[in-house]
């Protein structure tokens, strides 16, 4: 597969990358830096701009950079040997993306909605890494939350039936959407219907059946097409089986 090109030079990129106002400054891996060292990490990145479709990078793509999400969601998935596409997760605002032990980026990533993050060329964050090992403590929280979110994945596709996988996922979507006192728990589900199935590992029509069963029962209701409200958790987490 042929390498695209990730370079700073690209133009989406952005000459200014204050941290100040950063929406995701506690929960990215750079919220344990001090202001100082925070400076120097800022200045060794920059930021990059993605549109919906748009790809960050593709499977087997040189791992030149790392990221992180500051806005918008990605899609992660892999190609199979039939051509048959396996989504095999998400990454939200806050998330760490490009950390790897090969050479080349494990995954395919695009942009589902508009998307930003900071970018890093992988030599100069592992230099930066090397001098702050506090850091690196943040990366291998990182690395067992993903982990045990491969855990949870191979249950959920292994174990569960297509009414469970739907109701699972719903919950874990209103723990990475924000909410409101005094309103419904809510779900924002940014991707397709087929980036669910595909995630899921169900036919689209699957999909929209057991989501309707959903809504029928009283347990969610659509507030949009990428917006949906959780009326009964508990009856939802008894249907996830978590």
């Amino acid at each position: 597969m042929h390498i695209r090109n990730l370079a700073a030079a690209d133009p989406q990129l952005a000459d200014d990358h204050s941290c100040f106002g950063c929406p995701v400054r506690d929960l990215a891996i750079c919220n344990s830096l001090t202001q100082i060292e925070l400076a120097v990490f800022r200045d060794s990145g920059s930021k990059r701009r993605l549109q919906p479709g748009e790809p960050l990078c593709w499977e087997g793509d040189e791992a030149a950079y790392v990221y992180t999400v500051t806005r918008g969601t990605l899609r992660l998935s892999k190609l199979l040997s039939d051509g048959r596409r396996q989504v095999t997760g998400f990454a939200f605002p806050g998330d760490f993306l490009g950390v790897t032990m090969e050479d080349e980026h494990p995954f395919t990533a695009e942009a589902v909605s508009e998307v930003e993050l900071c970018q890093y060329r992988r030599s100069r964050f592992d230099a930066f890494v090397d001098s702050h090992p506090h850091i690196e403590r943040r990366l291998y929280s990182a690395a067992a939350s993903e982990l045990a979110a491969a855990r949870d994945q191979l249950v959920l596709l292994g174990r569960k039936t297509a009414a469970e996988r739907l109701a699972s996922f719903l919950l874990q979507m209103t723990r990475r959407s924000e909410q409101s006192p005094g309103k419904p728990l809510r779900a924002t589900l940014p991707m397709t219907r087929t980036d669910i199935a595909d995630y899921l590992g169900l036919r689209i029509e699957t999909v929209s059946r057991e989501l309707g069963m959903l809504k029928t029962s009283g347990l969610v209701r659509m507030v949009g097409v990428h917006e949906l409200w959780v009326l009964d958790r508990e009856g939802l987490e008894l249907r996830g089986a978590d």
